[in-house]
């Protein structure tokens, strides 16, 4: 009896694991990327990761015993064989459905499909014609189910052992900041970075129902540099080349938040930190230095050479979870849109990416509020701004001139916000008695992405429109030299690292001098530049 009794319990113990690592396949979409160290995921967010972790164990734990609670209920009815047979047919496919986003084949509603009906296929041939295959069938799944099983309870080892993660600092308080200062008397520099801006987007080939004035303003002062060369196509990688001035072209982010590098055409890794930047060149030459910053986690790799600063990114992670939200709220999301993906695929991505514009409308006004305090101290020298616009997803509604609750707008939406945002922080920086003496300059990292973005829900009929389906790589970049009043224009095939040559020459006292290419680039259609007040130019 006691033998019986422990087979039985082995049973029930090995059903409840295999159900358990299913659970874990089904959801691995929501925590893949925290697997193996989770590093891409630590890089980019300010805020422990404990939360998380705990809700998508709690998510693998839950779907495993409900599934295993269904399946004890069905083995005690005379409908099981049929039950098997169905979760046999259906399983397959649905795991391929619901991984293909991070499986290394490239697989398409009609292979998926194809695949499930000559599956279904062949179990119904066995089960009628070799009916011996069949059982053997069985217990090849049963064999495929350890294997799940396997797969979720590494799978939950490697979430506690990221919960162990700690970020490093967010925020660096300059001590000029702490105590009122004199008005400084220092050249400046305003480094503007907005992510994802397209030059020809931007000017080329600008929508004619799409005004910009605050670009158009800055143009009308600036340097325009219409031909510039991406260095890549991930801000990861960017904006630390742009920082270190050599091209990097791989990296690493360790737990203990050490950044290594791997620069193109160099052999082996090296630890980039503050001392290998401008910032540190900067802070060399007497200059103060800041940055506010999205994405990448400034304040911990460069905090050597910065006196302040703040980063943050507050968009979802996978499984549309967010940082703040609390345990029972991340736990229960995943749920909601397994449910609302099974009545309607679509509702589910719209609800997803209603979320995701929700969480970087946060993560944009909370950068620009500390953007604006750092301009309007006007302590900082040194001054470096990575903004996450317009970089999708699109929060900005250009129809009713007001961020966006949800999805909807375009590319050129942001666009606008982006030049919204440029014309507050013009104001700011031409009302400082420093104006004279400061240089700005105005980037993308790289340009409009549409490969990434156009097979998503969130694409519109107008970035399709807007993005004539052609990629055009060049990045924007505008710079306006301390005291310049007229626009030039610049058409050399340059890397973007000249970006990095320029902040240097800066440092050293040296105006950048463009090779100005005539007659200068056409004004966009229907929109002429206007020479208007940034104060004005910044209501629009």
């Amino acid at each position: 009896m006691n033998e019986r009794a422990g087979a039985r319990g082995r049973h029930i113990f090995k059903r409840l694991c295999q159900c358990i690592g299913l659970a874990s396949l089904i959801l691995v979409v929501n925590y893949g990327d925290l697997l193996g160290g989770g590093a891409d995921v630590r890089m980019h967010v300010p805020h422990p990761l404990t939360g998380i972790c705990l809700a998508q164990i709690a998510d693998i734990l839950l779907l495993g015993f409900g599934l295993f609670v269904v399946f004890a209920f069905a083995a005690r009815t005379t409908y099981y064989p049929w039950v098997r047979l169905m979760v046999m047919i259906l399983a397959p496919a649905y795991l391929l459905e619901r991984t293909r986003t991070v499986s290394p084949l490239t697989l398409t509603d009609g292979i998926i499909l194809i695949f499930g009906v000559l599956w279904t296929a062949l179990l119904l041939l066995l089960l009628l014609r070799f009916p011996l295959w069949y059982r053997r069938a069985i217990r090849v799944g049963d064999a495929v189910g350890v294997f799940f099983a396997i797969f979720g309870i590494c799978s939950i080892v490697q979430l506690l052992w990221v919960m162990t993660w700690r970020p490093g600092p967010q925020l660096i308080k300059a001590a000029w900041s702490a105590t009122p200062q004199p008005p400084r008397d220092h050249p400046r520099v305003v480094w503007v970075l907005f992510d994802e801006l397209s030059y020809d987007q931007l000017f080329e080939h600008r929508a004619h129902d799409l005004a910009l004035p605050n670009f158009d303003a800055l143009r009308a002062q600036s340097t325009l540099y219409t031909n510039m060369q991406p260095i890549g196509l991930k801000t990861v990688k960017i904006v630390p080349s742009m920082l270190s001035g050599a091209v990097i072209d791989d990296f690493r982010y360790g737990f203990d938040n050490t950044f290594k590098v791997h620069y193109d055409g160099v052999h082996g890794w090296h630890v980039l930190d503050g001392s290998g930047t401008i910032f540190h060149d900067a802070e060399h030459a007497g200059w103060r230095t800041a940055s506010v910053g999205w994405y990448n986690p400034y304040c911990t790799i460069y905090r050597s050479a910065l006196d302040s600063c703040y980063w943050t990114n507050l968009d979802r992670t996978d499984g549309d979870m967010a940082q703040r939200y609390s345990l029972w709220r991340n736990t229960v999301r995943p749920f909601q849109g397994l449910g609302i993906q099974l009545v309607s695929p679509e509702l589910a991505d719209r609800r997803s990416c209603d979320f995701d514009v929700r969480q970087r409308l946060q993560t944009d006004l909370n950068l620009q509020q500390h953007a604006v305090d750092l301009l309007k101290q006007d302590q900082a020298d040194f001054i470096f701004l990575h903004l996450p616009i317009p970089h999708s997803p699109n929060i900005w509604s250009r129809v009713n001139d007001d961020y966006a609750r949800g999805c909807g707008g375009s590319y050129l939406d942001n666009l606008a916000l982006a030049d919204r945002t440029l014309g507050s922080l013009m104001a700011i920086l031409q009302q400082s008695p420093r104006w004279k003496d400061t240089t700005v300059i105005v980037q993308g990292d790289h340009s409009w992405r549409i490969m990434l973005w156009n097979w998503l829900p969130a694409w519109t009929d107008e970035d399709d429109q807007a993005s004539r389906n052609e990629f055009d790589p060049r990045p924007a970049l505008l710079i306006h030299s301390a005291g310049q009043a007229q626009p030039e224009a610049d058409g050399r095939a340059l890397s973007l690292l000249f970006v990095h040559d320029a902040l240097e020459k800066v440092l050293q006292g040296r105006t950048v001098q463009p090779v100005t290419q005539q007659p200068a680039p056409p004004e966009p259609a229907g929109t002429a530049v206007e020479r208007v007040s940034w104060v004005d130019a910044s209501s629009r």
